[in-house]
């Protein structure tokens, strides 16, 4: 199953090294999802180093090594490759949140299961019967707790 990260996902992981940051490194380890992002999450992320850094209590050049590690579990697609359901995604998702949409339209179309991590409720509502929307703790549960 293909996994697309959110910012804010991607963020939480670098910032408090807790749960999310777990999953990361589970799934490295089992490989159980192929975890994706459009390709602008880098710069996004590059963007906010020194407010993460601030945030995580980490110096730039550790935080630095973590953003690398964490890199390293995520394939980033360029929007080239979705570019044809972004017009779609506009008009199904909340504003910001179209081009993880737009990715998982276009994983959708080629018959592949796919799903979001985000913590977004406003993005699970909007997306309600046509994408899945996994949060940090349905993915942690999943994983680690009893059913």
């Amino acid at each position: 199953m293909f996994l697309i990260v959110d910012a804010n996902v991607f963020f939480s992981a670098l910032i408090s090294k807790g749960r999310t940051f777990r999953l990361f490194e589970f799934n490295s380890l089992i490989k159980l999802f192929e975890l994706v992002a459009p390709e602008f999450l880098k710069d996004e992320l590059k963007e906010h180093i020194e407010e993460v850094a601030n945030k995580s209590k980490l110096t730039k050049a550790e935080l630095e090594r973590v953003f690398e590690l964490l890199q390293k579990e995520v394939s980033f697609i360029p929007s080239s490759m979705f570019s044809e359901f972004l017009e779609e995604s506009k008009r199904i998702s909340p504003t910001d949140d179209f081009p993880y949409v737009a990715l998982a339209l276009k994983i959708k179309s080629l018959g592949l299961e796919v799903a979001i991590w985000s913590n977004d409720n406003k993005l699970k509502e909007a997306l309600k019967n046509r994408i899945k929307v996994l949060s940090t703790n349905e993915l942690w549960s999943f994983f680690f707790e009893e059913k």
